[in-house]
């Protein structure tokens, strides 16, 4: 996939400090077939980790990252983990095995108008697969845990951003309650170029078919980064070892791009410039911008240039166990017209808490 500038410069992280991190450390990557996962696999086979870990249950796309990495990292040892996050009791079989010392959840359900379509899938993954992941890795001895959360948790619209909100609250909520030596951190991202579900793959395609290019909306804005960048901000922010390097954290994406100028780019580039773009309307669950933190949020820097650390004003936000148990039962017995409804409630009462706390 040929890429695209970004409006800004693109950030560069200090591969000697994840070297001397990551090297001879045990490392378990959840949702590993995946574009940012399997991207962290070959990152940290470069960086010289003693064991790496793929976990996931796409058999064919595990297969592949596993011998990749293989290849990169011939002295290396690596695990494929062929499992389910929703299935907690296998889960915890292959922590136990692996015995990381850092454990990155990247295994999601991603798609936002998937998710608006079937919420109780994405609560199911999103958050009780958070977790369960958690659970295993505390109880594994991991030393730190890293969630992959996205930009559409700020000011949630859609499920797939709500339920990533809500897994955000309960890693801070879970460290409170346990008082784990685990740190625990998320990272907040934008949109990875050509990564899977991304805008060029579905553009290109819809090029090579002789058109139309579908877009939402002409005002369509989103936050773009590199691979290269998505796979350092997780990894740089994973590795920060201080007191209060917990919570969630965001990396300046500087301004939001135009989906109607890549479009408009893409098809210059193909040559094909009779191909039309026909403008579908906005979809449930959709935006026309997004960003990166929320009213009910306090920004803070952090001891990594252009990477910011959010938090909720109050800490009463934060999910504990009872708190994810209860919304569990709930998606498994309701129908999802009213697991969405009340997903959206017990966010919304969460972040009036926070209302009242500042106030």
């Amino acid at each position: 996939m040929r890429s695209f500038p970004l409006s800004r410069k693109e950030v560069e992280f200090d591969l000697a400090t994840l070297r001397a991190f990551y090297a001879g450390k045990r490392v378990l990557i959840t949702g590993a077939a995946g574009s940012v996962g399997s991207a962290l696999a070959h990152r940290l086979a470069e960086l010289g980790c003693a064991h790496i870990a793929m976990l996931d249950q796409f058999d064919h796309g595990l297969i592949e990252v596993v011998e990749g990495v293989r290849r990169l990292a011939p002295s290396a040892q690596v695990t494929e983990a062929l499992c389910d996050i929703r299935d907690q009791a296998r889960l915890g079989v292959w922590m136990r095995r692996v015995a990381p010392d850092v454990v990155i959840h990247s295994a999601a359900l991603k798609h936002v108008h998937l998710g608006e379509r079937h919420p109780i899938e994405c609560v199911i993954t999103n958050l009780i697969g958070v977790r369960n992941v958690v659970e295993a890795a505390a109880a594994a001895g991991a030393s730190h845990f890293m969630l992959v959360s996205t930009d559409k948790a700020a000011a949630p619209v859609c499920v797939m951003g709500a339920t990533k909100r809500l897994a955000e609250l309960y890693l801070m909520g879970f460290a409170q309650e346990n008082d784990t030596p685990m740190q625990l951190k998320s990272v907040r991202f934008g949109n990875v170029w050509g990564s899977q579900g991304s805008v060029l793959p579905r553009f290109a395609a819809q090029i090579e078919a002789g058109g139309p290019v579908e877009i939402t909306h002409t005002d369509m804005k989103r936050f773009f980064m590199t691979d290269r960048e998505a796979v350092g901000l997780i990894l740089s922010v994973a590795a920060l070892d201080q007191p209060d390097a917990e919570g969630a954290f965001f990396m300046e994406m500087g301004d939001q791009k135009s989906i109607v100028d890549i479009a408009k780019d893409m098809i210059a580039r193909s040559g094909h410039k009779d191909i039309e773009i026909k403008i579908t309307g906005l979809r449930p669950g959709e935006k026309l911008g997004e960003q990166l933190f929320d009213d009910n949020e306090v920004v803070s820097s952090s001891a990594l240039p252009g990477i910011f650390r959010v938090a909720p004003h109050s800490v009463d936000a934060y999910l504990n166990s009872a708190d994810v148990a209860h919304i569990e039962t709930m998606a498994r017995t309701l129908d999802d017209a009213v697991v969405r409804q009340r997903i959206f409630a017990q966010l919304d009462e969460r972040l009036h808490r926070e209302d009242l706390a500042a106030s």
